[in-house]
């Protein structure tokens, strides 16, 4: 049975493959170059590692997202940026008079 199925499942795949190509030859090509592309990076890189280093960079993102919208909500805001930021602007709108 699971030698018919898997048959079976080859033969959609190459009767897809073989109507793809009929319609648009040019994208079963760049699709073509892109598989080998990446079996042959596949085979040179560790893709665990960079399995690990996404999901690791996921949980930051994620963690910074979920600091942002705590801060929006409370309303925290960063004064020590703020006065920063008014400091260049604060010279061209108005003068001290002492």
């Amino acid at each position: 049975m699971r030698k018919i199925r898997s048959i079976i499942i080859v033969a959609a795949l190459a009767a897809v493959g073989l109507l793809a190509a009929t319609i648009s030859p040019l994208t079963v090509l760049w699709a073509s170059i892109a598989m080998l592309t990446f079996l042959s990076v596949a085979r040179q890189v560790n893709f665990q590692t960079i399995l690990l280093a996404l999901k690791n960079y996921a949980k930051n993102v994620a963690r910074m997202r979920v600091e942002i919208r705590a801060k929006l909500h409370t309303g925290f805001r960063d004064y020590a940026d703020q006065l920063d930021g008014e400091a260049s602007h604060r010279s061209g709108r108005c003068s001290c008079i002492r």
